[in-house]
C-alpha cells in the first residue's frame, strides 16, 4: 500500500468515525449534522468517486443504527440526497485548490456556494420525499407547498450545520496542507 492509499484509508476512517459520532451526539439539534459537508469534502479529497460516495453512506448507516431508523422510502431519499454533494467534485476542484494556497476569496466563495448548494438540494429533495411518502400532506400543489413551508424552521439548522462543518473540514485540510508545504524541502538548484 503506497503513502497516498494509507492517507486515504486513514481519512476515510476518520471522516466516518467523526461524522457518525458527531451526528449521534448532535441528534437533538434537528438537521445540524456534518454529513453533507463530509460528502462535499469526500468528493473533493478522494481519488475514487465510489469511495467518496461510500463515506456519507457509512456515516448515515452507522449513526442511524444508534439514533434509530425510519421509513425505508425516506431513508433512501435522505441517503441519496446526502450523497449528491460528492458530485460537486469537479466544480470544487476547478474552482479552488487548497493544495497550492488558492485565493482566499475564491476558496471562500467556492466553499459557501458548495455548502449552500448542498443545503438547498437536501431541503428540496428530502421535503419532496416527506410530501410523497408521509400521509401528512395532501398530494396537491397546496399540500406540497405546505410541506416546504413547515420545513423552513429546520432549514436554518441545515444551512448552519453544512456551512459550519464545511468550513471546519476544508479549513482543517487547508491548514494541514500549508503545514505540509511549509515543511517540504525547497528544490535544489542545479549547478552546471
Amino acid at each position: 500500500m503506497n503513502r497516498r492509499d494509507k492517507i486515504e484509508l486513514a481519512s476515510f476512517c476518520g471522516l466516518v468515525l467523526a461524522g457518525s459520532l458527531t451526528r449521534v451526539l448532535l441528534s437533538d439539534w434537528p438537521n445540524f449534522a456534518p454529513v453533507a459537508a463530509i460528502a462535499l469534502f469526500a468528493g473533493y479529497f478522494f481519488r475514487s468517486r465510489a469511495v467518496a460516495l461510500f463515506v456519507p453512506l457509512a456515516v448515515m448507516g452507522i449513526s442511524d443504527f444508534f439514533i434509530g431508523s425510519y421509513d425505508w422510502h425516506m431513508m433512501a431519499i435522505v441517503y441519496g440526497a446526502l450523497m449528491l454533494p460528492v458530485f460537486a467534485r469537479g466544480v470544487l476542484r476547478r474552482w479552488f485548490s487548497l493544495e497550492d494556497g488558492g485565493s482566499p476569496v475564491r476558496v471562500s466563495a467556492g466553499l459557501i456556494a458548495g455548502s449552500l448548494g448542498a443545503s438547498i438540494t437536501f431541503f428540496v429533495i428530502s421535503n419532496f420525499g416527506a410530501w410523497m411518502w408521509y400521509g401528512i400532506y395532501e398530494h396537491t400543489l397546496a399540500g406540497m407547498l405546505h410541506c416546504y413551508v413547515q420545513a423552513i424552521p429546520f432549514f436554518r439548522y441545515t444551512l448552519a450545520g453544512d456551512l459550519f462543518f464545511a468550513v471546519a473540514l476544508f479549513g482543517s485540510y487547508a491548514v494541514a496542507m500549508s503545514f505540509v508545504l511549509a515543511t517540504k524541502p525547497a528544490p535544489q538548484a542545479i549547478n552546471e
